[in-house]
């Protein structure tokens, strides 16, 4: 029984190191690792490439420029939105993504995993409103997601960092915009309803969402382990917040505070 209870609690803290750093492998943050007991950071790559302006899409009602959100609302998507936690350099700034995001499978995916991951595009074309439209594709990808066994990260994404059951990578202009992002996802050592949940947080972080907290266990944002399988009404909040049309790739903290407070002034 001892031996039991040993291997699981391995188990959980291994989960908890890899599962909240692969939550940002574009910009993580700490965890407690099963080998240490350290912590560590998260991060994300910046790749100033020139790409053409994609065309910005028709806002739909789901978000609106005179949107009034509360001072908890407008703390966390600080904490959040604003730069990464790995390879952060210089001030931290916001990054987003802008016209369409096409998304890519490779490996060996699950049928629940797939079912999970067209759920989760779904819910994030309802938020952005038309801001950027996700779809699922076979060809062309600017987003791949690749479910594989740990071990094999590495080769797919030099930037990995061991150990971890999910990580994702984005990479952006010299503006801001994000154009790139890679998200691995292991296919072994976890369960399904853990790499439903892996799905969900590594795409939506890859949003430019790409920070943890310590604030709301049941938020997706959240940096110990947790295996939610939905966004929290804060979460959905968060997401709308970044592709209101206001909030510009590039902006620093000061000029998203004031952006974000004159919504509010304008209710």
């Amino acid at each position: 029984m001892e031996s039991r209870i040993a291997e699981r609690m391995s188990r959980i803290l291994t989960l908890t190191g890899a599962i909240s750093l692969g939550v940002l492998a574009a910009g993580v943050g700490r965890s407690l690792t099963a080998k240490s007991f350290d912590s560590m950071g998260g991060g994300s790559i910046s790749s100033n490439v020139p790409v053409s302006q994609p065309k910005q899409l028709q806002q739909f009602k789901t978000i609106r420029s005179n949107s009034a959100f509360s001072q908890a609302q407008i703390d966390y998507f600080m904490e959040v939105a604003m730069g990464s936690e790995y390879n952060q350099q210089g001030t931290p700034r916001i990054r987003k993504w802008s016209g369409d995001i096409r998304v890519q499978t490779f490996g060996r995916p699950t049928s629940e995993d797939l079912r999970s991951l067209q759920a989760v595009v779904s819910e994030i074309n309802g938020l952005t409103g038309g801001a950027i439209r996700m779809q699922l594709v076979n060809s062309n990808p600017n987003v791949t997601i690749h479910f594989v066994p740990e071990p094999q990260f590495r080769t797919i994404e030099p930037a990995y960092i061991p150990v971890n059951f999910g990580f994702f990578v984005t990479r952006w202009n010299n503006q801001g915009i994000i154009n790139r992002a890679n998200v691995l996802i292991t296919t072994t050592g976890v369960t399904q309803k853990e790499r439903s949940h892996l799905i969900r947080e590594e795409l939506t972080q890859a949003l430019g969402l790409m920070r943890d907290s310590y604030r709301y266990a049941d938020s997706m944002f959240y940096q110990p382990w947790t295996d939610v399988t939905r966004f929290s009404e804060l979460d959905r909040t968060l997401i709308q917040m970044l592709y209101l049309p206001q909030i510009r790739p590039g902006m620093t903290q000061a000029e998203v505070l004031r952006t974000l407070n004159s919504i509010r002034a304008n209710r």
